[in-house]
């Protein structure tokens, strides 16, 4: 564009003011300065069409979605809470309304609830908007809405995409310093499937795969959630150098939250000062070792002993290898031979200018040592538990070109990194016992208990393996039945594809979990309130019958001598019985409104924080809406909880979780003379700790809490049948008890009176409870009850009466992690692997016909292992009888 003359100058400014009185006046903040003039006056053109485009755009824009920690992709697990992060914008005026969700159906009751909360947006300006939901089925799309309140149409509404996270798998979070590009490789470790998974087969191994690496495409602005209740699907976090201070004091905390309750961090070390950054932040108190200072380097000689204990794993089969067909014994034998999980060592070659550097790290009290192999007394890494779960430092770098390029990294990850299991053997192989067919040798899958460590006692205690159908979509199956060895196990369905069933989530919102079960049977049997029984109900059917045919019509015959008049008493007498019955059946609790509610609150020793679970019942003899509001808890959850009485037919009831500004059930609905339940979540500071002190002299527990703990007792958990129990008696707040050899006495419920709470039978599941896994070996757990529910919930209504109780379990210790070099993460512990082919009845030298049909048998079975589809060919009989064979 040409120079502007001095003459036109004038009249073109004044145009571009013109312009922007005509396209709104703007803030007296939002006029051009004197530099943004010189640009209009020097491109007006390009202003113009700059003017025109924002005239075009919509009132409220959306930008995108993110579920956190995902960047991308938008992956929601079933029956867990996530942070939808939403990006909006308003284009011509400051907008305040809410933004919501559509209705999302509740499983197996006739409830559905809208997730929501208030939005603001400035004019013009980008906002990031996050929002807590969970979905008890995951959609492709979800409606989301932009509104005012009170209004009764929309502003705006988008549709947001989602994935499901299948139930089993769990997410590895890398924060970095830098780019995590060298990481993406980690997602071709064998480690991140289990071993029977076709590689070629993407959906299958989208399917079955363990682990979802999240490699954030802005390492210096992970998306993460300061919603500590939002993490129960991440199990790892690999930390590489990544300052502590770039996390704000939410992610922080939420980080320590999901520490204490199972989660693993591993902190890499190697070259750099990755682990002097962390020495002063808010992992300190924690960190297992500190760096000493004697940091090497080490060369292909020094990494030998590594490569010897960690082996590279064996390549999967290829059973679709186009190799002659065998006709002999040997020759069949050598072709259904398992391949070993191990191949020979490798050895670890790094560059002659460019040795591994090791850093050295001195541990801490309670602390234990990996060392860099079973020959070397240099150290690999030190770990230490927090809560339940851990803390790693590593003190070399994966991602150091000669240990990247290693095979036997994948190993590494596998045992020290992850603490993963060694996939479960289904068959080995070999012969049938009948001597007539060959077997495939197969492998089985981890269920998600064994991926993860993190639980959630209220959530994880007995949890089921079966889900019940959405109420209002009973076509709708959700179904994870575990298979006996709690692996997953291909289910044959003719030529479908077979139907693998994940076994045990951890941390699933279920209201069919033993806990929400248990209190829901004690908050009804306190309640007073029963359904009347089926003999009941079977004499007032009966009665009405006969008082409505016969009897009505033999009065009006022979006492009025008016047969017609039967008609007209029928009305009269269906009221009369529907008055008597509900007078029969009616309870006179002696209030208008009351709630009963049961809490566990769950923590760990030295810990101020705790997980707080409330199930609670609300009674009313009119038909009100209740909001239950957790106005000092940004972290509350809550939601309606199936009561297990739900009949077919029964109008759906609609009920609003908002998230923000005060997290609130609200339009929770009671019916009149019946009982509604609710269930919620918190983490909040409980205002002191119970710990097990044992420097000098006997154990004591000491309670610097506010609780009054009840009935306490002392649990040494070793596994299902191997547990001791000491009882305390009460420990009163600020007191410590000394342990002393004390059996506990049993829990009575006939001594309390009717209508009263009834803690016993929870408190002896909570003392019995074990998985009997390797992480929760050594813990001590301390069992009580308080006598007042836990405080920080509102009611509005008010209710006359509100009672309850708390239970608390408070994990005092754990032993230390496995070794990784146990049997469960490490087959060679148990020995060297057998050749199976010595444990095979052999098959006659010469029977061609049979052995090629014994291999498309086998062929077609390795096809069903990944596909799905059985073939079958027909195989003769043996040349000689199964005593000719040479016995194993």
């Amino acid at each position: 564009m040409e120079a502007v003359t001095s003459p036109a100058r004038p009249l073109l400014l004044a145009l571009a003011l013109t312009w922007f009185v005509l396209s709104g006046t703007p803030a007296p903040a939002e006029l051009p300065t004197a530099e943004e003039r010189l640009k209009i006056l020097a491109d007006l053109e390009s202003f113009k069409s700059q003017a025109e485009k924002e005239k075009t755009r919509p009132p409220l824009e959306f930008f995108r979605s993110q579920v956190a920690p995902f960047g991308i992709l938008p992956y929601v697990k079933p029956n867990h809470w996530s942070t939808l992060s939403l990006e909006l914008r308003a284009n011509y005026d400051d907008y305040a309304g809410l933004l919501q969700t559509a209705p999302v159906a509740l499983l197996g009751m006739p409830q559905e609830v809208l997730y929501r909360r208030d939005a603001r947006l400035m004019r013009g300006q980008r906002a990031r908007i996050g929002l807590q939901m969970m979905l008890p089925q995951v959609p492709r799309e979800l409606t989301l809405e932009l509104l005012r309140p009170e209004a009764i149409r929309a502003d705006e509404t988008w549709q947001t995409s989602l994935r499901m996270l299948e139930p089993h798998q769990m997410l590895i979070l890398f924060l970095t310093r830098e780019s995590n590009d060298a990481f993406a490789s980690w997602n071709r470790l064998q480690a991140m499937y289990p071993t029977g998974t076709d590689r070629t087969d993407v959906q299958a191994v989208e399917h079955r795969r363990y682990y979802r690496l999240v490699l954030p495409l802005e390492p210096d602005q992970p998306l993460l959630s300061a919603h500590p209740l939002t993490w129960t699907i991440i199990s790892h976090v690999i930390w590489d150098g990544r300052p502590p201070e770039t996390l704000n004091p939410g992610q922080q905390q939420a980080m320590l939250d999901w520490l204490h309750w199972g989660g693993q961090l591993i902190l890499v070390g190697g070259a750099g000062p990755s682990f002097h950054a962390i020495r002063d932040s808010f992992l300190t108190p924690y960190l297992p070792a500190e760096p000493s200072g004697e940091n090497l380097l080490l060369t292909r000689d020094d990494l030998k002993p590594l490569a010897e204990t960690y082996r590279p794993p064996a390549t999967p089969r290829d059973w679709e290898d186009p190799r002659p067909v065998p006709t002999t014994g040997d020759e069949i034998a050598a072709r259904v031979r398992p391949v070993n999980r191990y191949r020979a060592a490798e050895p670890i070659v790094p560059a002659s200018n460019r040795p591994v550097f090791l850093a050295g790290l001195r541990p801490v009290a309670g602390a234990s040592v990996i060392p860099l192999g079973e020959s070397s007394n240099r150290v690999l890494g030190i770990e230490r538990r927090v809560g339940r779960g851990r803390i790693l430092m590593l003190a070399l770098s994966p991602n150091d070109p000669a240990i990247a390029a290693w095979p036997g990294l994948d190993t590494l990850v596998r045992r020290v990194v992850l603490r993963r299991p060694e996939d479960p053997i289904i068959s080995a192989g070999g012969r049938q016992p009948d001597g007539r067919g060959l077997m495939m040798p197969s492998d089985g899958a981890l269920s998600g208990r064994d991926l993860s460590w993190f639980r959630y006692l209220s959530r994880d205690m007995g949890a089921p393996d079966s889900r019940p159908s959405p109420y209002n979509h009973p076509e709708v199956a959700v179904s994870v039945a575990t298979p006996s060895n709690d692996n997953w196990a291909p289910q044959d369905t003719g030529d479908d594809p077979p139907q693998l069933s994940p076994g045990s989530p951890v941390a699933e919102w279920l209201d069919s979990a033993a806990l929400p079960r248990m209190s829901r049977d004690a908050l009804e049997d306190a309640s007073g309130l029963k359904v009347p029984g089926a003999s009941f109900v079977l004499k007032v059917i009966v009665a009405y019958l006969i008082a409505l045919g016969p009897l009505n019509w033999l009065i009006c015959r022979f006492v009025f001598g008016r047969r017609e008049w039967a008609w007209v008493v029928i009305p009269l007498l269906s009221l009369g019985f529907a008055i008597g019955v509900e007078r029969a059946a009616a309870y006179d609790v002696g209030y208008d409104s009351a709630c009963d509610e049961i809490d566990l609150v769950e923590t760990f020793a030295g810990y101020p924080r705790a997980h707080i679970s409330r199930f609670a019942a609300l009674y009313s003899t009119g038909r009100l809406r209740f909001t239950i509001s957790y106005p000092n808890d940004p972290t509350a959850l809550a939601l309606p909880m199936d009561r297990g009485r739900s009949l077919a037919g029964e109008d759906l009831t609609t009920s609003i979780f908002r998230s923000y500004p005060t997290p609130a059930l609200e339009g929770f609905q009671v019916q009149p003379r019946s009982l509604s339940m609710f269930r919620a979540e918190q983490m909040v500071s409980i205002g002191g700790t119970v710990a097990l002190a044992s420097d000098e002299g006997p154990r004591r527990v000491v309670n610097t809490t506010d609780l009054e703990l009840r009935d306490a007792v002392l649990v040494d958990v070793n596994g299902p049948g191997d547990r001791r129990e000491t009882y305390l008696g009460t420990i009163t707040p600020g007191a410590s008890v000394e342990v002393e050899e004390a059996s506990a006495p049993p829990l009575d419920s006939k001594a309390l009176p009717k209508g009263t709470l009834d803690p016993s039978r929870l408190l002896r599941e909570l003392r019995g409870f074990a998985e009997g896994r390797p992480e929760e070996k050594g813990e001590v757990r301390l069992v009580a009850w308080s006598p007042r529910p836990f405080g920080g919930q509102t009611l509005e209504p008010s209710v006359d009466r509100h009672r309850g109780l708390a239970l608390v379990v408070v994990h005092l210790r754990f032993g230390p992690p496995p070794a990784p070099d146990g049997p469960r993460y490490h087959a060679l512990a148990l020995g060297p692997e057998v050749d199976p082919s010595t444990l095979r009845r052999p098959i006659p030298e010469r029977d061609p016909e049979r052995a090629s049909a014994l291999m498309e048998n086998m062929r077609a079975g390795g096809a069903r292992y990944r596909r799905g589809r059985r073939r079958h060919v027909p195989v003769p009989p043996p040349s000689v009888s199964p005593s000719e064979a040479t016995p194993p």
